[in-house]
């Protein structure tokens, strides 16, 4: 249930909802976490403002030849992943447009597997005092949520396989 209402809340244009989507999956042919993050391209573009970068004219013909980076620099400083207890760097991928929304897409290499996930996410928290974060991961068929906002913005999942 939660689920449909992220994905409808993520959906349209206007919304009364502020909630982002981060899925983790472990890609155990290719050792590594891909980690797609769904936000609302209007409330991101507000956390980008918030951290001094204006005139990005995100998904337009016009946008900002830095703005890939300038959205990496800011996931860095919002969303964090301890894996099996290690502080673990993601890399930038890339991030696409999609009816008002952009997905960002970040990878973590050499993880052939886990047990435990810590994730740290302050979205756009600073931005909107009722930004929910959801967070989806998924280790081969087992999929787990964590649900994180401006109060709880730190959750552990383990796999025990």
């Amino acid at each position: 249930m939660l689920l449909l209402v992220a994905g409808t809340a993520l959906s349209g244009a206007a919304h009364p909802y502020y909630i982002s989507l981060c899925q983790v999956k472990l890609n155990s042919e290719t050792a590594s976490l891909e980690i797609q993050v769904k936000t609302f391209a209007d409330d991101l573009l507000l956390g980008l403002q918030k951290a001094g970068h204006d005139h990005l004219y995100l998904g337009e013909e016009r946008e900002n030849p830095e703005t890939n980076q300038y959205i990496f620099d800011y996931l860095k400083k919002v969303l964090n992943f301890r894996i099996n207890d290690k502080e673990l760097n993601y890399e930038f991928v890339g991030k696409e447009m999609e009816n008002g929304t952009v997905w960002t897409y970040l990878e973590i290499s050499g993880v052939k597997d886990f047990t435990t996930i810590e994730v740290k996410c302050s979205l756009l928290t600073e931005v909107l005092e009722t930004q929910a974060n959801m967070i989806q991961v998924q280790k081969g068929e087992t999929i787990k949520n964590l649900l994180l906002n401006k109060r709880t913005t730190n959750g552990a999942l383990a796999f025990n396989d």
